[in-house]
């Protein structure tokens, strides 16, 4: 109960910021626009992809987030205990980067209200679409903890979220429809753990390649527990967490 209070209360506060609130919104709305004028030009505003695509653009803008968000948060003043929280281990500060990709799940009603409004092709929200959203989320939530755990070493942090938006979406299949490079994107499956939803998610008679995702969790989850660890040996000798 303490962690769900804790989560709400920043989820609030982070939907509250003009920039997290509009960066959601206004990337997911771009891209939208974007696809569909080309959809428009080429006659193809029967692919349901189109608004799926979008979603999880903006869902992904906004976990990106997460690079700056515990030093943003501490220059609110809302972290003054936060060096305690980590020196002795606790868990409440989960919720941190947590709540990056919680909120970017609007993206998708969004997206799916513009498809219905512009004419364009939209998939029924099965219960298959709603489990390949909630391992997106999952996996973006994980991804999360590592990112926020990595810019936390640098004052930097806001600076250096769109060096790590658009790679990560390229090497997860999200624009690379074409046949040609799917043997070559494949491989990321097992390495981002992202990759294995949004291609579910844009293909809808491939499989979910549910093993690759497990081992690409497994294997972020390794190098985030290093990096809280390391980051947790360095709050207590030099009383910070930062080295650039």
């Amino acid at each position: 109960m303490r962690f769900l209070r804790l989560f709400c209360f920043h989820l609030k506060i982070y939907a509250s910021n003009q920039y997290f609130l509009w960066l959601t919104i206004s990337s997911t709305i771009s891209l939208f626009l974007l696809q569909f004028i080309v959809a428009y030009a080429t006659k193809q505003l029967n692919d349901t992809s189109l608004w799926i695509r979008s979603g999880i653009f903006g869902l992904w803008s906004s976990a990106t987030t997460s690079a700056g968000c515990i030093g943003f948060q501490r220059f609110q003043g809302l972290l003054e205990a936060f060096q305690e929280i980590i020196q002795y281990h606790h868990p409440s500060f989960l919720y941190l980067p947590f709540k990056a990709s919680s909120f970017g799940l609007l993206s998708f009603p969004v997206s799916y209200l513009l498809a219905v409004l512009l004419g364009v092709s939209h998939s029924n929200v099965s219960m298959r679409l709603v489990l390949l959203v909630g391992t997106l989320w999952l996996a973006a939530s994980l991804m999360d903890f590592l990112i926020a755990g990595l810019f936390l070493l640098t004052t930097n942090a806001i600076v250096y979220e769109e060096l790590i938006t658009i790679p990560l979406l390229l090497l997860s299949g999200l624009f690379s429809s074409a046949p040609i490079l799917k043997p070559i994107l494949i491989p990321f499956q097992w390495i981002i753990p992202i990759a294995s939803p949004i291609h579910a998610l844009l293909n809808s008679t491939s499989e979910f390649n549910f093993l690759g995702f497990i081992l690409s969790c497994v294997l972020w989850g390794v190098v985030t527990w290093i990096l809280t660890k390391y980051l947790l040996i360095l709050s207590k000798r030099t009383g910070n967490v930062r080295l650039m």
